[in-house]
């Protein structure tokens, strides 16, 4: 471990060394990157999709990014539903993937019923992560064919996150 942070800092002197001096002060001088969302001030645990309603645990660890769908209805709890999302930070965006199981109803009315339950990997990327919203896309199904769980045709889908307000009392709601 040693060499390699010799290595890492004799290659920032070569870089630097081949810099002019205002190269040097103008570099020394450029924005730093965004503070990672956990440093700082805390994020809320819950969050709302202004999108869809559904509410979300989410934690960033690192570079990492978590979030799990936690107001699966009960219905849906019996057929084991679930999204969960995992993103690594490249750059400044967190880019991954969400593993889904959701039930499909088939029929309409008093004929409606779960007619399967199909599992999908979808892509997330999101944008920006802050104390007061979490910004980003994913990718959607356009066109899905519940009983054979194949995606005839997919999108992009653009969300927001806010933070889950608590009810009176302290409770979330």
């Amino acid at each position: 471990m040693r060499l390699h942070l010799i290595l890492r800092h004799r290659a920032l002197a070569l870089v630097l060394g081949s810099l002019p001096l205002a190269g040097i002060l103008l570099w020394a001088q450029q924005p730093k990157p965004q503070a990672r969302a956990t440093s700082g001030r805390a994020l809320p645990a819950l969050w709302r999709s202004n999108t869809t309603g559904k509410e979300y645990r989410v934690q960033v660890d690192k570079d990492r990014f978590y979030a799990e769908w936690v107001n699966v209805p009960p219905e849906s709890v019996k057929h084991g539903a679930f999204i969960r999302s995992e993103c690594h930070r490249v750059g400044s965006k967190w880019i991954g993937t969400s593993s889904v199981r959701l039930p499909c109803t088939v029929g309409e009315g008093a004929k409606e019923h779960i007619g399967n339950t199909c599992r999908l990997q979808l892509r997330i990327e999101i944008d920006s992560i802050g104390p007061d919203r979490i910004v980003g896309h994913g990718e959607t199904l356009r066109r899905f064919d519940c009983q054979s769980c194949r995606v005839d045709e997919a999108g992009w889908g653009e969300f927001v996150w806010v933070p889950k307000k608590p009810r009176a009392g302290g409770r979330a709601r």
